[in-house]
């Protein structure tokens, strides 16, 4: 009896191709993709950059100025709700390792280091301004950068091919989801 004559075979032989080339090579694509966007998440693009250039590194330092905003803020107000909020959201930014936390953090940071802005512009003035307006500029840069670094372009071509078949199963079946892309 010949392989091509006994169909159970040709179907069991058929449904192990099938199996191995979308779970096996469509899994190493899969994992290796997300490897490399998590990889440019926490060290940049490109790598004759110091490691200050990435994702991970821009949170950080956003997280930093609003520390020093926050501080400024209690010096010449005291302490506030808002500044409560933002030293929490500040801390929570830099201290998460889980992408989605941190991000969810640092859109709410934003939202408090303007109010944070307004307070204190209304009530200081002059000098005693300066240290607080470097630090909204630094931690605005810091979002611009956040904004054009390359990891949104990555996260989003790894997230179209989980959104598809068979990577969509395949990162079922791993228990990986989308990346997050902060906004871009």
């Amino acid at each position: 009896m010949r392989l091509t004559e006994n169909r159970k075979i040709a179907f069991a032989a058929l449904a192990l191709c099938v199996l191995v080339s979308v779970f096996g090579f469509g899994g190493m694509k899969l994992a290796s993709e997300r490897g490399r966007v998590l990889d440019v998440f926490e060290n940049g693009a490109d790598t004759t950059l110091s490691v200050r250039h990435s994702m991970d590194a821009y949170l950080d330092s956003a997280a930093e100025s609003a520390q020093i905003m926050v501080s400024e803020t209690e010096l010449r107000l005291g302490s506030s709700q808002i500044t409560q909020a933002a030293a929490a959201e500040a801390a929570q930014v830099a201290s998460q390792t889980d992408l989605d936390v941190r991000y969810q953090a640092y859109t709410d940071l934003k939202s408090s280091v303007d109010k944070l802005y307004n307070q204190l512009y209304t009530a200081v003035q002059g000098d005693a301004f300066n240290n607080f307006k470097l630090a909204y500029d630094d931690f605005w840069g810091q979002d611009d950068m956040l904004g054009r670094d390359e990891y949104h372009q990555l996260a989003k071509r790894y997230n179209k091919l989980v959104s598809g078949f068979p990577g969509g199963l395949v990162a079922k079946l791993l228990g990986k989801g989308a990346l997050n892309t902060f906004g871009g």
